[in-house]
């Protein structure tokens, strides 16, 4: 896998969401449907948060690929998705000139299928010297075998395999400036995220009946028998 030249950051990559389609949706069982809904969900919230463009497309929609997933829509209302002939994003020229418009060359990418939707145009922009994150976690295939070769070619090919939680980290970079992105996007759509943050927020609003009701005096913190 390649080494990255530089950190991401909201200044300089795009997000390529690609195929991210109704029909699809419902035949790539690699991941189970929820958890790969909440994964483009959160992926695509975090390109929300920090303000990155991103680029979106279809291919076959009048076919059994469907529309694009109406919640990414209803996240991106201003963004005009590109309903493409081409197999290969790539190969389109309306979708390639709207990477290019965008002047970046960190190009963080997912599709509906991994193999295809996000392998090809990952590829073809390598060979063009773009820095290329694949978000492996926010695609999904036929069956886990074909995530896991297309996981191996995509490295081999330099790619920088990735997830999206790692994406958001990296965005994020210090935790006193966007903390908030962070547990609110987790906490949205990592279901054990939630449960801690909830938590917390329970026992942070009640820290006082909390110490009291577990007898916390300081001496020892948590009072054992026999002490």
């Amino acid at each position: 896998m390649a080494l990255p030249q530089s950190d991401l950051t909201p200044d300089n990559c795009v997000f390529l969401m690609i195929d991210h389609q109704a029909g699809l949706m419902q035949f790539l069982p690699s991941i189970e449907p929820l958890q790969l809904k909440n994964n483009i969900l959160g992926h695509a919230k975090t390109a929300k948060a920090f303000g990155i463009p991103v680029i979106m497309g279809t291919s076959w929609p009048q076919g059994p690929n469907g529309p694009t997933m109406p919640e990414l829509k209803a996240i991106f209302p201003g963004v005009e998705v590109i309903d493409r002939p081409f197999v290969n994003f790539w190969k389109d020229d309306a979708s390639r000139a709207a990477v290019e418009a965008t002047g970046r060359k960190k190009l963080v990418i997912s599709g509906l299928a991994t193999e295809v939707c996000a392998a090809f145009p990952a590829i073809s922009a390598l060979r063009e010297g773009y820095e290329v994150y694949v978000v492996i976690d926010a695609c999904a295939d036929f069956n886990p075998l074909i995530t896991e070769v297309t996981t191996q070619r995509l490295a081999a090919a330099g790619a920088i395999v990735t997830t999206w939680v790692a994406v958001l980290a990296e965005l994020a970079s210090n935790t006193q400036e966007n903390g908030p992105h962070i547990g609110r996007l987790l906490s949205e759509h990592v279901g054990q995220y939630y449960a801690a943050m909830n938590n917390f927020l329970g026992v942070a609003a009640n820290a006082d009946e909390v110490r009291n009701g577990v007898g916390l005096t300081g001496h020892p913190p948590i009072p054992m028998t026999g002490l």
